[in-house]
């Protein structure tokens, strides 16, 4: 079941940035590649924690890429 909407969290790509220690371009382009999930509101690029936390977790454990 979704959470209702007073429990969802948006990050801005500052806070994101922050929590996983990459610029804030690093992060745009990972959404422009389809790699990152992140939407627009009022011109500024948002996620939801949630979706951030099982990105990561999924991440977690795969065997990194080269060149990234």
């Amino acid at each position: 079941m979704e959470p209702g909407f007073d429990q969802i969290r948006l990050l801005t790509l500052s806070e994101a940035a922050q929590l996983l220690h990459v610029s804030t371009r690093t992060l745009q382009r990972m959404i422009r590649s389809s790699d990152l999930p992140a939407f627009k509101v009022g011109g500024q690029w948002r996620m939801r924690e949630s979706q951030l936390t099982d990105w990561i977790e999924r991440r977690e454990g795969q065997p990194s890429r080269p060149g990234r």
